[in-house]
């Protein structure tokens, strides 16, 4: 929207608008106050064979004993503890006997470092169920927490159920970990994660993969924060407190033919999500499926995937969100001036969402704040919505929207005609959300900010009185706007809005330009 005015003004806005459209300000100071090709399904690697004749050390906890030497399925171990009591090489197994169960609570502290070529193995023997770890007592944090392991393997072992953390890798020697597997691992049954890689220090984890898990009633089935090099496959996640998977400060990777179905079952205040994406880059979700998300009370949230505190070159496609409580999709303003730049979301499909939604409300993808956002691109997503639900609020000018239809095939604009076919002017005199002085470019207010916000009577801002409610909008800023869209059916229609002053820093010698669909 290009401006003619060049002096510093700062503009009030009263009453209620009438008609869609984008305003503004005028000023040069920033004041005070198309379809794609489908990505072929990558493929798990193969992870690397120990060579012929390695270790191997066997623990069974209902025939074993810590007094034999667990070299042969005859004369295991019994106890978990008893891992560290050995020096392990790369290419060693240690294998648990499959039906057995163990309450017990473990560290092992730097004793796998397996190689390229020879994994260190964690894994189970025989036949029957997995192998079931689990613990009784409030007092512990972590089931089985593994610090600074190299080229190792966790697989076909039972988490739970257990009060905090499942299976948790750490760092503790300031050093970088490498190249860590953990498949066919089950969590279940416990209030915090089932299986959680935190990089505390500088140095990251890296070469994660997780795959082929599975996990019901914990917190999350996985998170991951701050690591490198990140995968995760055909991993399902189910009656999770929270949600299914969370990533953050995460740099490169990708999450591949996952599921999250039924989770959100907590009572998270501050909301809960199927899939959370936040800090991260160059990362891609692809061929997921997220469903039955919840969402209770006053709640917000509840919604399929959250884009979250700054992201750059996230992409989601080919992914299917239904019949989740909150939208398919949300861009969310953490107030802390991150940005989310070159985020993508292509070739989806949304599918009855906004089953009891609350904040945010009306779109399947909501970006609460437009100026948090650069160089996005939503394309040649399908859209099947409920009555009432739109498809897209109102985005920055830098994010591309091209290509989406309705399910019925029918073109989607950023502002589609209304079920009721009649115009709706949400929030038309700035009464939400109701606020104590004045906020700039306030979430949950409808509209859309890029500069400016609200002011309520008496501010510190010292804005003129609203002549209707209590609140009006403030513009500030060179090229400051607020956009609205609504649709309205032909006829003729007349805009109504007063402009005002605040009562310091004024320059009545500039103004405000108005746009209704893009024309001055």
């Amino acid at each position: 929207m290009k401006t003619i005015w060049k002096k510093a003004t700062t503009l009030c806005v009263l009453g209620i608008f009438s008609l869609f459209l984008a305003c503004t300000a005028c000023s040069d100071d920033n004041g005070t106050g198309t379809e794609i090709e489908k990505e072929k399904e990558k493929e798990v690697p193969e992870k690397p064979k120990p060579e012929e004749g390695t270790p191997k050390y066997y623990i069974s906890s209902s025939m074993g004993s810590d007094t034999n030497d667990g070299r042969t399925k005859e004369t295991p171990w019994k106890t978990l503890a008893k891992i560290n009591t050995g020096t392990y090489n790369p290419g060693d197994s240690i294998l648990l006997k499959c039906g057995d169960t163990w309450e017990e609570a473990v560290i092992f502290n730097s004793i796998f470092h397996g190689s390229e070529t020879a994994p260190i193995v964690l894994s189970s023997y025989g036949t029957g169920n997995r192998p079931k770890i689990g613990h009784s007592s409030k007092d512990i944090r972590v089931l089985m927490l593994i610090y600074n392991a190299d080229y190792f393997t966790v697989s076909n072992l039972d988490f739970g159920p257990f009060y905090q953390y499942g299976l948790r890798f750490d760092i503790n020697d300031d050093q970088e970990h490498t190249n860590v597997l953990v498949e066919n691992v089950h969590v279940h049954d416990m209030k915090l994660v089932g299986i959680y890689f935190n990089a505390r220090t500088s140095p990251p984890y890296r070469n994660i993969t997780i795959s082929k898990c599975t996990g019901d009633k914990v917190e999350m089935l996985s998170a991951v924060a701050r690591c490198k090099d990140v995968k995760m496959y055909d991993c399902v996640a189910t009656e999770c407190i929270y949600g299914g998977m969370y990533f953050s400060t995460v740099e490169n990777g990708e999450m591949l033919r996952c599921k999250v179905f039924n989770c959100g079952t907590g009572n998270y205040e501050n909301g809960a999500c199927g899939i959370y994406l936040g800090s991260s880059k160059n990362f891609t979700v692809a061929n997921c499926e997220v469903a039955f998300q919840r969402r209770f009370g006053t709640n917000p949230d509840g919604e399929g995937i959250d884009f979250e505190c700054g992201k750059m070159n996230v992409t989601v496609k080919d992914c299917h969100l239904h019949d989740n409580d909150g939208c398919g999709i949300m861009f969310y303003d953490n107030r802390r001036g991150a940005i989310n730049e070159d985020c993508i979301v292509e070739n989806c499909l949304f599918e009855n969402n906004g089953r009891n939604w609350l904040d945010p409300k009306g779109f399947d993808i909501h970006f609460t704040k437009a100026v948090n956002n650069k160089n996005g691109i939503i394309r040649n997503n399908t859209f099947k919505m409920r009555d009432g639900v739109r498809f897209i609020t109102t985005t920055d000018a830098t994010v591309t929207i091209e290509g989406n239809k309705h399910h019925l095939g029918e073109n989607l604009i950023i502002a589609p005609r209304l079920q009721n076919g009649q115009p709706q002017l949400i929030n038309g005199g700035f009464e939400s959300p109701a606020l104590s002085t004045y906020d700039r470019q306030p979430s949950g207010a409808t509209w859309t900010f890029r500069g400016g916000g609200i002011a309520r009577n008496g501010s510190a801002w010292n804005a003129p009185t609203a002549p209707a409610g209590r609140q009006v909008l403030f513009l500030q800023g060179l090229g400051s706007n607020v956009t609205h869209w609504v649709d309205f059916p032909a006829g003729t229609y007349t805009l109504t809005f007063q402009l005002a002053y605040p009562t310091r820093g004024a320059n009545t010698e500039n103004g405000l330009a108005v746009y209704v669909e893009n024309v001055k």
